[in-house]
């Protein structure tokens, strides 16, 4: 909470605007589609965030699997886009929101709110987004090797979207510390028609301990 300066507290006792912090910004929101593995989204205007944005996605439902990444393009001030990826096979389809701890200036008029370094934190016309919730509850399944002797780690967990949620998928395509100096790969697997949600790791040298986090948003009303 600010020392001074200006804060708004909700019905429900929680902080809302404060002059000091930004609150989670829908920065750009949209659908996504594409072909042959590879759904392509221009940022427009570019993003200005120093840190990269983070991208919630919502899948098509396709009644059966979907394996789905991201790549962001673009540097610190100036993210341009972002690509979300699959195997071959899939046409990546879906809902986005791409969000950070920032304002745009959107509204035409209303309220806008400066930090004492002259950030912008919030605009009457900027959507927000919360955070409804993560889990770290993964079970070990199985594990697979393919031809080049890779190894993938498969964890999965029960899921069930609300009709307003969104998965975070920045961390399914980084990588994680393994036995070798290469690292392991991330993934992300829903599968439709059990409702189960699956994260895996691979990598020649494949640790079975895992906690990255399943993270959760929505856009607010």
């Amino acid at each position: 909470m600010a020392g001074y300066g200006l804060t708004v507290i909700n019905d429900a006792g929680a902080i809302s605007i404060d002059s000091e912090y930004a609150r989670l910004c829908v920065l750009q929101s949209g659908r996504y589609s594409g072909a042959s593995g590879a759904a392509v989204v221009s940022f427009s205007p570019a993003i200005s965030t120093q840190e990269p944005p983070m991208v919630f996605v919502r899948p098509d439902s396709n009644g059966g699997i979907v394996t789905i990444g991201c790549s962001i393009s673009g540097s610190p001030g100036n993210w341009t886009g972002m690509i979300i990826t699959g195997p071959v096979n899939y046409n990546p389809a879906g809902k986005y929101f791409v969000s950070g701890f920032a304002a745009s200036a959107t509204a035409l008029y209303g309220m806008r709110l400066w930090d004492g370094n002259g950030k912008m934190l919030f605009d009457s016309g900027t959507q927000a987004a919360v955070f409804t919730r993560f889990f770290q509850n993964w079970t070990y399944v199985k594990s697979t090797i393919d031809a080049q002797g890779y190894y993938t780690n498969w964890y999965s967990s029960p899921f069930s979207y609300s009709g307003d949620e969104y998965l975070m998928i920045n961390n399914a395509s980084m990588r994680m510390i393994s036995g070798d100096n290469v690292g392991r790969i991330c993934g992300v697997v829903y599968d439709f028609s059990l409702s189960q949600l699956w994260f895996t790791t691979t990598a020649i040298n494949n640790p079975y301990a895992f906690s990255l986090p399943a993270i959760f948003a929505k856009i607010t009303a």
